[in-house]
């Protein structure tokens, strides 16, 4: 069974999903090695809408701002509620609740969605906000997500056990060719 593996921090409650998996490797696989959050280009302007990865730059500043936002520290986790454990102990459960659903606190900052993460992701990342920098992502192969599991299932990539093939040598390569050939669009 696979779930979102995420980041909360502990004095911002925000939480930063950084992968899909499941099993022990997966829990135990580095950070570095999972895919990062991913955002998605309409909401920045960016036609036709991609999934996209941020680059290791970019997930290098997350990480870094994300802990220095959250001087308590820094939790990892899978499943969808993993997180609750760490809520405020003065709040109850039903608090916790209202305050989640009114997006107050467990923000998803790059919610799928994003209708309650989207504004944070300013705080982490105000480089996307940029003029041109989203544009430029859109037009980098080795960004697009779904450009990634196409190139798996056509088995061009490898899709095992270990660090995320959005890091592999071969994903690299493919879309180094993609660009040679002027095929990416």
């Amino acid at each position: 069974m696979s779930h979102m593996f995420n980041l909360l921090g502990l004095d911002t409650f925000d939480i930063l999903g950084v992968g899909y998996g499941g099993g022990r490797e997966f829990e135990a696989m580095p950070l570095a090695q999972r895919e990062g959050p991913k955002i998605w280009s309409r909401f920045f302007g960016v036609r036709p809408s991609r999934v996209l990865y941020l680059s290791p730059e970019q997930l290098d500043l997350l990480y870094n701002r994300f802990a220095a936002a959250n001087p308590k520290g820094v939790v990892s986790g899978a499943g969808d509620d993993f997180y609750r454990a760490f809520a405020p102990d003065h709040l109850t459960r039903q608090e916790v609740d209202r305050l989640e659903d009114e997006g107050k606190i467990f923000i998803h900052v790059f919610d799928e969605e994003m209708q309650h993460g989207f504004p944070h992701v300013r705080r982490y990342l105000p480089e996307l906000f940029e003029p041109g920098v989203v544009e430029k992502m859109h037009r980098d192969p080795w960004l697009h997500v779904h450009l990634l599991g196409q190139a798996i299932r056509e088995g061009v990539v490898p899709d095992g056990p270990g660090e995320s093939s959005r890091w592999s040598p071969e994903w690299r390569a493919y879309c180094d060719r993609l660009i040679a050939s002027g095929e990416y669009k």
